[in-house]
């Protein structure tokens, strides 16, 4: 990665991600300053990259596994993002079946993911606020979302998922777990848990370097080819790589152009008393999101704050984000979210304001890649729904490296082919035109909705949306 601030970066404010506000890291790890080989190296030191070395390490004790970070580990999305661990992909219908639906084993190794994770975590002595609530993606704020939210329930019921993993919640329903503005019914999945994610990126770390994987930090992979990494003090030769990057994959990266960085980002609350949370709901920890087009996501912390998150912006040559605080008039964006959904949060300070960066693969739907003539191969593109993806993601990976053959093997998201089939976006700034089209076109259709509901316009400007999102 590169150490080099753009412009933009240098004017974000130093507010700190809460995540790692007060948060004891383990001791850093040295970089790399040496020659060295292993039979598994791996690049990037979040969630994949370390879920990859703990499977490889239960399957294989003895393998010789390396990981470098070109920063620290969980200096990217992992150690940012907004806390969900998903027992879901994003752009499913890409995998699924002639009959339109996704095969039963997939359904079934992503309804079993969170409580397949949970127990891993109890197993390891990780402790990252775990706590399985589900998730209310609700239709609030504008009568809009209910035809939103309704559609994304018959979607899932498409892919094959049974009302037991996707069901309706009626406005009574939805109002008796969280207290949302303009109730109008919402989706409820319990697939899904709340965590903490630098606590979850750090613990994990510690299990895998206790595991025996040789972990090396501010070590930055510049060159990555067959066998080969050449990095800035060393080179390391190893029979088989992983690139486990995502949206912090920059030049001299196979996957550099293959996923471009969308960056996202959240805003949280200061602690909350008993009677206002009694006033929000979140009573089971739910994880919350309202069915607007620009995605949100909120959490009630372990430490009883309110988390609010939302992406959608674009920097400048398609960079990554690496300053941690995020710009000071986005994360007031994020708190008019969070007070146009929840107006009881009226006069609560909001202490934190952060943002990084997820990656975004051209297909739109993650991915798992395994070349055995190069011996390189990678997983990833979650769009912004790693969390649970990485877990699953590592594991099979894990199997492949080791020639083991698993029901996640065979898996329609897994491909033996290699990274340079991934098809690379097109050149800047042709992303970023794009994007901003999208998000202003999205932001648009608020201001109608608030002002204009029902009105003509405001018919019109959904009907485009309605296109983007399908183009």
């Amino acid at each position: 990665m590169s150490s080099a601030t753009s412009h933009a970066e240098t004017q974000q404010a130093p507010s700190r991600s809460l995540w790692w506000d007060g948060l004891e890291r383990n001791s850093t790890s040295p970089p790399l300053e040496t020659d060295t080989s292993a039979d598994i190296a791996i690049v990037g030191g979040g969630y994949t990259g370390l879920w990859t070395a703990y499977f490889l390490k239960h399957i294989q004790p003895g393998l010789d596994v390396v990981l470098v970070e070109a920063k620290h580990i969980g200096h990217g999305a992992s150690g940012r993002n907004g806390g969900w661990l998903m027992g879901a992909l994003e752009g499913c219908d890409a995998f699924t079946d002639d009959s339109g639906t996704l095969p039963i084993a997939a359904r079934e190794q992503l309804t079993r993911l969170v409580a397949r994770a949970g127990e891993t975590l109890a197993k390891e002595n990780i402790d990252c606020d775990f706590h399985h609530g589900g998730c209310v993606m609700a239709a609030a704020r504008h009568d809009a979302q209910i035809g939103r939210a309704k559609k994304t329930l018959e979607g899932f019921h498409r892919l094959g998922f049974r009302e037991d993993d996707y069901r309706w919640l009626t406005p009574s329903e939805l109002s008796e777990r969280i207290q949302v503005a303009n109730p109008g019914g919402a989706v409820f999945t319990p697939h899904v848990a709340r965590i903490q994610p630098a606590k979850l990126v750090t613990g994990l770390a510690r299990v895998v370097k206790s595991q025996g994987v040789r972990v090396f930090e501010h070590t930055r992979a510049h060159t990555i080819q067959s066998g080969v990494i050449q990095c800035d003090r060393g080179t390391i030769r190893a029979g088989q790589i992983v690139i486990a990057t995502e949206g912090y994959s920059e030049a001299g990266n196979p996957l550099h152009r293959r996923l471009i960085p969308v960056q996202t980002g959240m805003v949280a609350t200061e602690p909350l008393s008993d009677a206002q949370w009694s006033s929000l709901g979140f009573a089971d920890r739910e994880t919350f999101a309202d069915c607007t087009r620009a995605a949100t996501y909120l959490q009630r912390t372990a430490d009883h704050r309110l988390v609010i998150g939302a992406r959608g912006h674009y920097l400048p040559g398609g960079k990554p984000q690496h300053a941690l605080g995020d710009l000071e008039t986005i994360g007031r964006h994020r708190e008019q979210i969070a007070l146009s959904l929840f107006p009881q949060l009226t006069g609560v300070r909001f202490t934190h304001n952060w943002g990084g960066s997820v990656g975004v693969p051209r297909q739109w739907h993650p991915h798992i890649r395994q070349n055995r003539e190069s011996g390189i191969a990678t997983a990833g593109g979650y769009v912004g729904e790693g969390v649970g993806a990485s877990f699953l993601f590592g594991q099979t990976l894990a199997d492949l490296l080791t020639e083991q053959d698993t029901e996640r093997t065979q898996m329609p998201w897994v491909q033996r082919r290699s990274i340079e089939e991934l098809k690379r976006w097109e050149p800047e700034p042709f992303p970023r035109l794009g994007l901003k089209a999208t998000m202003m076109a999205f932001a648009a259709e608020e201001w109608f909705l608030d002002r204009y509901p029902g009105a003509l316009p405001t018919r019109l400007m959904g009907w485009a949306c309605d296109q983007l999102e399908t183009h």
